[in-house]
């Protein structure tokens, strides 16, 4: 059959077989990233459940899934962007090789019909390929834990 590109989203759904599939390849290619998140962005991606939706996009070769993005809808695209790339990943066999990364961008690119988001860590094998296909980093992130014991330490 050969290698191509799937795209899944509220309107084409995603068979529970297959959003399984995707799961396992996920969580197998995905270390920092729970079970948990992963299903509820997979789930938010095809309104699954309650959400703004979004897209995934999955390159397959036969039964073999390459690599994956899931985009989550923000809702926000007034002041944010409307996509978050939750995930762009591949599988470790794949790499970088013979464009699959462009090709599944390219077509996560054309489907979005908004500004796009992803977090990046300095350092990804991927970020230079991420500039070439237009991503600029515009932003320095800054997170805080709700649970944060630093917070008591401040209090005055």
């Amino acid at each position: 059959m050969g290698r191509q590109i799937k795209i899944y989203d509220a309107f084409s759904g995603i068979s529970l077989m297959e959003k399984n599939r995707l799961a396992r390849f996920l969580i197998a290619h995905e270390p920092n990233s729970s079970r948990e998140s992963i299903l509820e962005a997979l789930d938010y991606a095809v309104k699954g459940k309650p959400s703004f939706g979004g897209f995934i996009t999955v390159a397959i070769d036969g039964s073999d899934i390459l690599g994956a993005v899931v985009a989550n809808c923000t809702g926000m695209e007034a002041y944010n962007p409307k996509y978050l790339f939750v995930f762009v990943t591949l599988g470790r066999a794949e790499g970088h090789a013979d464009g699959l990364l462009q090709n599944l961008l390219e077509r996560a690119l054309q489907h979005a019909d908004g500004d796009i988001a992803m977090h990046v860590k300095p350092g990804h094998p991927a970020l230079s390929i991420f500039q070439q296909m237009g991503f600029e980093a515009e932003y320095l992130e800054l997170r805080h834990a709700h649970n944060s014991p630093n917070l008591s330490k401040n209090a005055g």
